[in-house]
């Protein structure tokens, strides 16, 4: 499967969770969906480990996969799904625009890898895109800047977290995603345990509806399991890591399509203008 199959894949499925967790997360704290959706991932990852017989990390990367964990895990969605819950979700993912610029500076210190001029001119287009859809949903209300700031503490310290994978995936070329992941989820069960338990919050999900259940389960089988499992197939088989970051953010676009559906409501001049930037961004970092 080609590397950019993957990040397109991986957009879409979290695109679709995304809806599901801002809804989630207005009706339990963001620590305890996040260990919840954890936990789940860490025993999808270790089946799917145990499957393919490749649980043991290379040697080399397991520092760097709970780093990276850690940070880009655990961290940085606290960030982010504190802001789901007050922003929404396609407002929170268009500061993702950020990250390819921020993983193109951190890969240049951590991995020293560079990004080609034309992928520059590439990544804009796809900011360009998030402009304007940040354009069209201006007119749907106001949102918080403080919260807006949280996010972008978020996607700054996912962003490192990316490099640090990414680092890990050049020491051994060969190493699953599956299992990548599987080391990279452990650190934030880890701290998002001690915090709901400091914080007093249930443990249990017994007070929870069958529905709340179902939607926690679904929701992170596919943003939590399945996205992350093609975005980290992206980054371990794809060029630079901007670029991968760069077709990731168009999740707000998609998020966009699945609202406009889901609503029967028509686009307007915003999202067709971020519809041609898009498809000239897309265009430029493939075949550019």
């Amino acid at each position: 499967m080609s590397a950019y199959v993957a990040v397109f894949l991986s957009s879409f499925l979290w695109a679709i969770a995304t809806q599901f967790y801002a809804k989630i997360v207005t009706k339990i704290t963001v620590f305890r969906f996040n260990l919840y959706k954890s936990i789940f991932a860490l025993v999808c990852f270790f089946i799917a480990a145990v499957f393919i017989g490749h649980i043991a990390p290379p040697p080399g990367t397991l520092l760097w996969l709970l780093l990276s964990g850690f940070l880009g895990f655990a961290l940085a969605d606290l960030f982010i799904f504190y802001s789901f819950s007050k922003n929404g979700p396609a407002r929170t993912l268009i500061f993702s625009a950020f990250e390819p610029a921020l993983i193109a500076v951190y890969s240049y210190f951590i991995i020293h890898q560079t990004l080609p001029l034309n992928k520059v001119v590439g990544l804009f287009f796809l900011l360009l895109c998030l402009f304007f859809m940040a354009m069209e949903r201006k007119r749907r209300g106001s949102f918080s800047l403080r919260v807006a700031a949280l996010a972008l503490i978020g996607i700054n310290i996912e962003s490192i977290g990316v490099v640090l994978t990414k680092k890990a995936f050049m020491i051994a070329p060969d190493m699953s995603s599956m299992t990548a992941n599987l080391y990279r989820v452990i650190p934030a069960v880890v701290l998002l345990g001690i915090l709901n338990y400091f914080k007093g919050v249930k443990f249990g999900v017994g007070d929870l509806s069958k529905k709340m259940n179902m939607g926690i389960l679904f929701s992170s089988f596919l943003g939590t399991f399945l996205a992350l499992y093609f975005y980290l197939y992206a980054i371990s088989k794809g060029g630079h890591p901007s670029i991968i970051a760069g077709l990731a953010s168009l999740t707000p676009f998609y998020a966009s399509i699945y609202e406009h559906w889901r609503d029967k409501k028509l686009p307007n001049k915003y999202f067709v203008l971020a519809l041609c930037s898009m498809v000239i961004g897309v265009s430029i970092l493939l075949y550019g």
